[in-house]
């Protein structure tokens, strides 16, 4: 137990909180009591104030993926206040306001993992809220207690991400997942004078020319539709065209891209995107399809002969983290405005059943995120 002149460094037994729990697969959410681990000397707990609502939790609960157990809280766009500290901690302090994504753990001892990458950590990374069903990701049962639609946390200190003071809760949120995911494969692939594309715009889409912009990219929207052409330019896209599930339409930009982002978690046929690439460029997959389409197909001759690249991407890890969220809080008046083109929504947590349904219906038609706070 803790000492009575330092309470909140201590490493306390588990603890009973509330979270909306999905207790089946597809069900809605519902409050329910849970019980956290005990508080280890390398974690901290903290008071979650903020959480985004990320289409990955849909996935999640409808197991589209077939990688979820349950019962399970959902939730990895959380923003939370430090309360309490394991006896280990050095970093942070009570009171201090944290980030929480989607990974809360790794092995710290590979080489990714020793550069502040444990996104592609080499013995799988522990998914904040992922349980067995995903193999070398959720190495313990996670799901019934790990996401951030619960009031309370328990994390390694690693991965509460202490935010900058000038940035918004409700502007954080997006940023730490899905901002993250798409901050990885532009840093990767986008430098000055890159011609990217990026394939559908939606959050991520958007957070994507915004960073495309920022690393001083030549950005160009791809779409299905005409709907997304003034939001995608007000967003910084230098060039749209609808031309997405129409063979003909994206031929006709043959070769002009180094680069194409993918993010639609829809499955498609990969040849017109390749098609669409210089020779030596880059088709990045972010969106995930269900477990039942995931399969792709394309000939290795015009592969090889064109030297082009078919890649995949996942979220990002805290050194990249830390350097997406500087630098949105250096951008605010870019990243962090309340235009049509970014923005986001407050909703009271009770409400999470409905907004779930609207994103996935896509109702959210005025804005890009539904963030989700406690009453």
């Amino acid at each position: 137990m803790c000492g009575p002149t330092d309470k909140a460094m201590c490493e306390d037994g588990p603890l009973v909180t509330q979270a909306y729990v999905c207790k089946e697969k597809g069900a809605k959410l519902e409050l329910a009591d849970i019980t956290l681990p005990a508080l280890t000397a390398t974690q901290v707990q903290l008071d979650l104030t903020h959480c985004g609502l990320c289409h990955t939790d849909i996935h999640m609960r409808d197991n589209d993926w077939g990688v979820s157990n349950y019962p399970l809280v959902l939730g990895h766009e959380g923003v939370g206040i430090v309360t309490k500290l394991g006896s280990s901690v050095k970093n942070l302090q009570v009171g201090d306001r944290v980030g929480i994504s989607w990974i809360r753990d790794s092995c710290a001892g590979c080489d990714p993992c020793l550069a502040g990458r444990e996104n592609i950590c080499e013995k799988g990374y522990q998914g904040l809220y992922l349980g067995s069903g995903a193999g070398c990701w959720g190495k313990e049962p996670y799901n019934e207690h790990g996401g951030c639609f619960s009031k309370v946390m328990r994390i390694e200190e690693k991965f509460a991400i202490k935010l900058p003071e000038n940035l918004p809760s409700e502007v954080a949120c997006p940023f730490i997942c899905g901002g993250g995911t798409m901050f990885e494969p532009v840093v990767d692939y986008v430098q000055n004078g890159t011609r990217v594309a990026i394939a559908s715009v939606g959050g991520l889409g958007t957070a994507g020319i915004k960073f495309s912009k920022s690393f001083g990219g030549h950005v160009t929207a791809l779409s299905r539709t005409e709907d997304k052409r003034s939001k995608a330019l007000a967003a910084g896209a230098d060039e749209f065209y609808a031309c997405l599930g129409n063979a003909e339409a994206m031929n006709e930009l043959a070769g002009k891209f180094d680069v194409i982002i993918d993010t639609c978690p829809k499955n498609a046929d990969v040849g017109p995107f390749l098609g669409m690439l210089k020779f030596n460029g880059t088709y990045v997959r972010v969106g995930i399809p269900s477990a039942s389409d995931m399969d792709f197909n394309y000939s290795y001759i015009p592969l090889i002969f064109t030297q082009k690249k078919i890649a995949g991407s996942i979220v990002t890890g805290t050194r990249r983290m830390k350097r997406m969220l500087q630098m949105t809080t250096d951008e605010l008046k870019k990243y962090g405005g309340d235009g049509e083109e970014w923005n986001a929504k407050v909703v009271p947590f009770h409400s999470v059943n409905e907004v779930m349904d609207d994103l996935e219906i896509g109702r959210n038609t005025s804005n890009w995120r539904y963030v989700l706070t406690w009453d």
